[in-house]
């Protein structure tokens, strides 16, 4: 009797659906939160997500209403205090003499204060058709403003193509990319 009214409690006991598993097809990518798509950091992460979703075998659609799925991206970019950063290795010196210019570049240790900032990237990917979220993933990183590598354009790429490389497996926690 036990275990019978511990069998009737377990058939009972509500069950969550898991999401469906995304299925390679069409996708459109839209900008979220408070970002727009004529923001150009916004722009260009959404560029990058359509990049990485190419490479997962999703076809990016203009956001016209006709794609599957549709993949919204939020981004967020903290300051988070001062670091100091080498040169760009060169100093520049230049001669002038009657006319003729000499311009040569010297190596330089100089060292340059810039700001550290921490970028986070989500995705979340949802069926048009629903708006039933199947999928979805954040990741960030920490790099050194106004470089090469903390440029917005590198930052996407690397966060974009690190958190889509995982994609459709769930992913518990946010992803962090060197």
């Amino acid at each position: 009797m036990y275990l019978a009214l511990l069998a009737a409690a377990i058939t009972l006991m509500p069950v969550e659906a898991e999401a469906p598993v995304p299925k390679p097809g069409t996708i459109t990518i839209v900008a979220g939160g408070t970002g727009t798509a004529v923001d150009p950091v916004m722009a260009t992460f959404v560029g990058a997500v359509g990049n990485a979703m190419l490479r997962t075998g999703f076809f990016p659609l203009p956001d016209t209403g006709h794609g599957r799925y549709v993949a919204t991206v939020k981004v967020s970019r903290t300051a988070r205090g001062i670091v100091t950063s080498a040169g760009d290795g060169s100093s520049a010196s230049s001669l002038d003499r009657q006319g003729s210019g000499l311009s040569l570049s010297l190596p330089s240790a100089k060292r340059q204060l810039r700001g550290l900032v921490v970028t986070r990237l989500d995705v979340i990917v949802t069926l048009r058709s629903d708006g039933h979220t199947v999928w979805s993933g954040s990741s960030t990183t920490a790099r050194i403003d106004e470089t090469q590598a903390g440029s917005p354009a590198a930052v996407a790429t690397a966060l974009s193509d690190a958190l889509l490389s995982r994609f459709p497996q769930p992913l518990p926690e946010t992803l962090s990319v060197p």
